[in-house]
């Protein structure tokens, strides 16, 4: 796969959405003072009352072994419909400055490089909670796709997280790799020729707060039927919550000349 292949599989369409984590099988093995899979895992989607918002730094890796591409994003959220996504740092440099702003009524899709604005405005605009009871009812829709396994807790961005695996009960997954983080869907076209082609994800882990159930790092392990392999990894460098953002940071007004697309 040539270095720009591979950016194409790390070129990220963001959209909000109104989904929501897993619901996983508890072991009855496991032990007493480990928490839930199940709580941990619909946290990072469905995160904790205490979450306010956020900002970080957050970097977005794929790699096949021998080459990688990386995405580096300012975040600043405010669940469940607020959002500022820019990026700061990147392989391919047409993407640097590219921005997303999302808030109750209307998002946004800057293209630095094209001078290019899309539009998209919600009529009846988006209620943070409703879209927060969504996600959770969701969970139990997709409840049967996973397995997960508790496996403790690790340092993500100085803060300490809970470790899941997670597999996927059917051992593939849609030739588009899909990942929930937080309130924006990432979708990577893999690329693989033959879309009869199906993905084996080899691994999954997640990397979730412990204090305010929000996903800090995720890594997914997935090869080919020819046997190529690839990694993707996001995960933040920093991160602060409850800092106190202000409307205007979830508002966008188009550069002068920029051509604006509804829609």
């Amino acid at each position: 796969m040539t270095s720009r292949r591979l950016a194409a599989v790390l070129g990220v369409l963001v959209v909000s959405v109104l989904l929501t984590g897993c619901v996983a099988f508890e072991d009855p093995e496991r032990e007493t003072d480990d928490p839930d899979p199940e709580a941990v895992f619909e946290g990072a989607y469905v995160h904790s009352e205490d979450l306010e918002d956020l900002r970080g730094v957050r970097r977005v890796e794929m790699t096949d072994g021998n080459r990688t591409v990386t995405e580096v994003l300012r975040i600043e959220r405010r669940p469940y419909v607020d959002e500022r996504s820019e990026v700061v740092e990147a392989s391919d440099p047409v993407v640097v400055g590219n921005l997303y702003v999302s808030n109750a009524t209307d998002n946004w899709l800057y293209y630095s490089d094209a001078n290019v604005t899309q539009h998209f405005e919600a009529p009846d605009g988006f209620d943070s909670e409703a879209v927060r009871s969504s996600r959770a009812e969701m969970a139990a829709n997709v409840s049967s796709l996973y397995d997960l396994e508790y496996r403790g807790t690790d340092r993500v961005a100085d803060r300490e997280a809970h470790v899941l695996a997670v597999e996927a009960k059917n051992e593939t997954v849609e030739r588009d790799v899909s990942l929930i983080v937080g309130n924006t869907e990432f979708v990577y076209p893999l690329e693989t020729g033959d879309p009869t082609d199906e993905i084996d994800v080899v691994e999954q882990r997640l990397w979730i707060d412990t204090e305010y159930d929000y996903p800090l790092k995720e890594r997914l392990v997935y090869e080919t039927p020819s046997g190529d392999r690839y990694e993707l990894r996001m995960e933040y460098e920093s991160i602060s919550f409850n800092v106190g953002l202000e409307d205007e940071r979830f508002a966008f007004e188009p550069p002068e000349n920029t051509t604006v697309e509804e829609w």
